[in-house]
């Protein structure tokens, strides 16, 4: 039979089913007839012809089945046959159908929401055509010990130079930008310094317009700028006419040449304009302010291109011996806008923390169903005893199974779609990639395959234990097989008890983070001043006369002379630094006395500069030596004050006061410093970071090259309503120069809460889903007692008639609740141990092993057990021994 012939029997098999029987009705009849008329005609009686017919034929139903058995989509109409008897059967119990719907649509929805998150963050595919070959390269080096840090551009250029492995080498620095021009008060973004070959290596083609050529990063170029479309629609209106336009950037004309596309999102998603970086030939090392980025050349893999860099590294280091310990990591581009490390471990964290949670539900569900099966023996053992195969009666369970699933699948898209929402529109300290994080078709298939794994999971063992029954057994006692039914509650316990034990590791971890997190919350930046009192702005003076430290510094005195008169506003200061996670800049320095071997240098500490009046605004405290004041200017005496961790670490056992300090080396103009304070530390690299990095020595703000720094962090501490205050500041900003631009605003307790953002979203969502994983072991614990209970009422009538107290009652079932616990918790402590080392590097403060946390969840998931048996218990110790005679 062709394809189109079998295609049309399968239809008319199944959409005319009716027509279908009654022909093979008519054929079979005719047939019968056709046979009982020949033996009519070899000489037997009517009766007698028709019965050895009948007997030839052998069973009209039989022969029927058999013709069935043959037909073109029978396998079809048996499983069309078996969902509708699914369904119906689902029906028939709705308190059992929406529980497992319920329970499954946590378990895949969590799972289904984490993929979306793991998928957008980790997986999806980048813009960039062949994104896996695009690289970033970065350097690492003693003293500035930084993972992935920067270079200078006379290390980018002797890496272009060595390099055979890179196609588009190129450099980016980001930064911020002060963007002018057309109408609206200048503004500040997110901006980069780019060589020409950027935009090539990203091969990302402009809206409109053209990217960088070759050659306009050399010192001759014209000053050129590209802009990203969300800048473009918003202060350009989406003008096309804007290519070619002058537009200021820090006070200085910068042409406009091209729109780049939202996707562009490098070097950070935030990032809305490009300047070209004029490579004027260095002579010298340093600042490290770039990185580079390159695509690889066809067919060159990253491993080699490592080994390639690896030699360039090596070469740096003979060029420069300042270097000690230099290499040259790569990063793939991925990596790279994923940033911190940690963020990738915590995501493949809690998609294990989503799959412990989705074998609870299975496991819940799995003893819903053998429940379930109990009430359904007496069912199952008829249907065998009327000729239905064992492996037909699998195949219906697994397909109510099936349908259970897919409920539960289907309402877990929505739980997704929720879950999703928040964490995006949350998004934890700007987390690169998580605008592509949605339930999308991928999620949907994710889910349909959950769903179908899930099913398999839960429903065949039950399955294959129902169609097993003892058919005598079952049929006499009417449906309650006493080994059976003993075998399926021991069944039933061992599920229970995986359920507790899987659900006490979710609550160990989600304690762990919790304690980590509130140690986090606890830890101040430093500072003693309340949080809510202090709001701070970045202001940059927008103009390039202000470069010019005489004009810079007269500049900001004005401002804080009009901030400290602004009302609401109880004291002002500047610096190019604040707690607890915005460092401004970070170099070595040089102890008087102090003799170094050739090439080695101090660490890379924090280098703060500030106003008088910072210490006390944010109410750091003085340890010893005093305060920066108004005397401290460029024809003063030069001086710093200098962090507890510093003096620790640099002036142990003696007294840092009056000795002297030269930030950054000894170059032209950089005076020797006499140290007049010692200060509390203060976070200026995040509150996640270990003490020692909490070293930083700080200089006044004055007119001298060394000690200025032309865009500045503005902190008041405020009585009044903070938008009130800050709408008065902006104005009095503008009003001393129009070209300012203000950024940034916030207070300092909105700084403190975004600082340990991505921790708490870490522990909300191991927390939600440890939440879960408690109530559904509840419910698994709940429904076994009670079903325990049910099982034994005869015997517990028995008991209470020869004596036994409520209270006897009580504890027997109190035991077995007591005894499942024990070796839940047992089972889980031993697993817990075993999977919190995966947390170590999440945690702050607080061990993997933390002894506490193990204890308190124990504790804790002893007493939802306890509640959960003690429903049932009470339930028994009330039973009427006259009823429970008569139960069974």
């Amino acid at each position: 039979m062709g394809a189109w012939s079998r295609l049309a029997s399968l239809f008319r098999n199944l959409r005319h089913r009716t027509a279908v029987e009654d022909d093979l009705d008519c054929e079979l009849r005719v047939y019968l007839d056709q046979v009982t008329d020949s033996h009519v005609r070899a000489g037997m009686s009517p009766a007698e012809a028709r019965r050895a017919a009948q007997i030839e034929l052998g069973g009209l139903e039989q022969v029927k089945e058999e013709v069935r058995q043959t037909r073109t989509g029978h396998m079809l109409e048996e499983i069309l046959q078996d969902l509708r008897y699914g369904l119906r059967a689902l029906g028939r119990n709705p308190a059992f159908t929406a529980a497992t719907v319920l329970v499954l649509a946590l378990g895949i929805g969590a799972n289904t929401a984490m993929f979306s998150v793991v998928y957008g963050v980790l997986l999806r595919p980048l813009p960039y055509p062949e994104a896996e070959r695009l690289a970033v390269v970065c350097m690492r080096f003693y003293p500035r010990d930084f993972e992935f840090g920067t270079l200078s551009l006379r290390d980018f250029q002797t890496w272009r130079e060595g390099n055979h492995a890179f196609e588009e080498p190129s450099v980016f620095s980001g930064t911020r930008l002060d963007i002018g021009g057309r109408e609206g008060a200048p503004e500040q973004v997110r901006g980069a310094l780019v060589t020409s070959g950027f935009f090539p290596a990203l091969r990302l083609p402009p809206l409109i317009g053209r990217v960088f050529a070759p050659g306009e990063d050399q010192p001759s170029a014209p000053s050129l700028m590209m802009i990203g479309e969300s800048l473009w629609r918003r202060r350009f209106a989406a003008d096309p006419k804007v290519i070619g336009e002058s537009v200021l950037v820090g006070g200085a004309p910068y042409t406009v040449i091209g729109v780049a596309p939202r996707t562009v999102g490098f070097p950070s998603s935030q990032t809305e304009a490009w300047i070209n970086l004029k490579l004027v030939p260095p002579t010298r090392y340093g600042p490290w302010f770039y990185r580079g980025i390159a695509r690889l050349k066809p067919g060159v893999t990253m491993a080699q291109a490592q080994a390639e860099t690896n030699v360039i590294g090596q070469r740096i280091m003979r060029l420069n011996p300042n270097y000690k310990r230099l290499t040259l990591p790569l990063l793939g581009v991925r990596d790279w806008i994923i940033g911190d490390p940690r963020v990738r471990k915590a995501l493949l964290l809690l998609i294990g923390a989503v799959g412990l949670v989705l074998l609870i539900a299975v496991v819940n569900v799995t003893n819903l169903v053998l429940a379930r099966a109990s009430v359904r023996e007496r069912e199952m053992a008829l249907r065998l005893s009327l000729g239905a195969s064992r492996g037909r009666l699998v195949r219906q369970l697994l397909v109510e199974s099936l349908l259970l699933a897919v409920a539960g699948g289907v309402a877990g898209m929505a739980v997704a779609y929720a879950v999703t929402g928040l964490v995006r529109a949350w998004n934890p300290g700007d987390l690169s990639l998580m605008e592509s994080v949605r339930p999308d078709a991928r999620a949907f298939l994710f889910m349909l395959a959950v769903s179908a794994l899930t099913a398999v999971l839960f429903g065949l063992f039950p399955a294959w234990h129902s169609s097993r029954a003892d058919l005598n057994a079952t049929l006499k006692e009417g449906g309650r097989s006493g080994t059976a039914g003993h075998a399926r509650q021991r069944t039933r316990a061992v599920l229970v008890t995986a359920e507790i034990a899987l659900s006490l590791m979710l609550l160990v971890g989600a304690g762990l983070l919790m304690r980590s997190l509130a140690r986090l919350e606890r830890m101040g930046g430093g500072f003693e001043a309340p949080p809510e009192q202090l709001l701070s702005m970045v202001i940059s003076p927008g103009d390039r006369k202000f470069q010019d430290p005489k004009i810079g510094v007269a500049f900001y005195r004005e401002v804080l002379r009009r901030a400290r008169q602004a009302p609401g506003v109880m004291a002002a200061a500047l610096s190019d630094a604040l707690p607890p996670d915005r460092q401004g800049d970070a170099d070595t320095f040089v102890l008087e006395g102090q003799a170094f071997e050739p090439g080695k240098l101090n660490p890379i500490v924090s280098a703060v500069t500030c106003s008088p009046g910072y210490f006390e605004g944010l109410r750091i405290p003085l340890l010893r030596g005093r305060y920066f004041t108004e005397h401290d200017t460029a024809e003063s005496v030069p001086v710093a004050i200098i962090s507890e961790t510093m003096a620790q670490r640099f002036f142990p056992g003696r007294d840092p006061i009056g000795q002297r300090i030269m930030a950054s080396g000894p170059y032209p103009g950089n005076p020797w410093r006499e140290i007049v304070g010692l200060v509390r530390d203060v976070k200026y690299l995040g509150r996640r970071e270990k003490q020692d990095s909490d070293a930083a020595y700080y200089v006044p703000l004055v007119a001298d090259s060394q000690s200025y720094a032309t865009r500045m962090y503005l902190v008041v501490r405020t009585t009044a309503d903070a938008a009130s205050v800050t709408a008065a500041l902006r104005r009095e900003i503008q009003s001393a120069n129009p070209m300012a631009t203000v950024a940034q605003v916030g207070t300092m307790e909105q700084a403190m809460a975004l600082d340990v953002a991505e921790p708490r979203l870490d522990t909300a969502l191991l927390g939600f889903f440890a939440g879960i994983a408690l109530l559904l072991a509840a419910v698994g614990i709940y429904g076994l007692i009670a079903y325990s209970v049910a099982q034994r009422t005869q015997e517990i009538g028995i008991r209470m008639t020869l004596g036994a107290r409520p209270g006897d009652v009580l504890r027997l079932v109190g035991r077995q609740g007591a005894g499942l616990a024990l070796a839940g918790i047992g089972l889980g402590m031993a697993g817990a141990l075993a999977l919190t080392r995966l947390l170590n590097a999440l945690l702050f403060g607080v061990s993997a092993t933390d002894i506490d946390t193990f204890l308190l969840a124990a504790l804790g998931l002893l007493a939802v057990v306890a509640l959960a048996t003690a429903i049932p218990a009470r339930r028994a110790a009330r039973i009427s021994p006259m009823a429970a005679l008569r139960y069974e």
